[in-house]
């Protein structure tokens, strides 16, 4: 997924109270049939999800967006709490 970094997440306090999340991911490049995927841990591993074989990508695309919103929630969450910094100091991230 190195080709496929790019994303957009969006954020949005509701007038209930509820905050809304939402990722894009714009360029990505996933395959579950064919090429690489045939191969035996590749497949497995799709196969473990759902995902392998045609008509299988949008269920992929949308497990791999999981995957990005839940990394981006955990992470912004540690840096508006300040335990993302913190940790790093507390377990010698930051030293040389």
């Amino acid at each position: 997924m190195s080709e496929s970094h790019a994303g957009v997440t969006y954020t949005q306090l509701l007038p209930g109270g509820d905050y809304y999340w939402s990722v894009t991911l714009t360029s990505l490049i996933i395959a579950t049939y064919g090429g690489g995927t045939g191969l035996p841990t590749q497949r497995e591993c799709l196969e473990l999800m759902g995902c392998y074989g045609k008509g299988r990508a949008r269920r992929f695309a949308e497990i791999c967006a999981a995957v990005v919103l839940a990394g981006e929630t955990s992470l912004s969450s540690a840096i508006i709490a300040g335990d993302w910094v913190r940790s790093h100091d507390d377990l010698g991230q930051n030293r040389p």
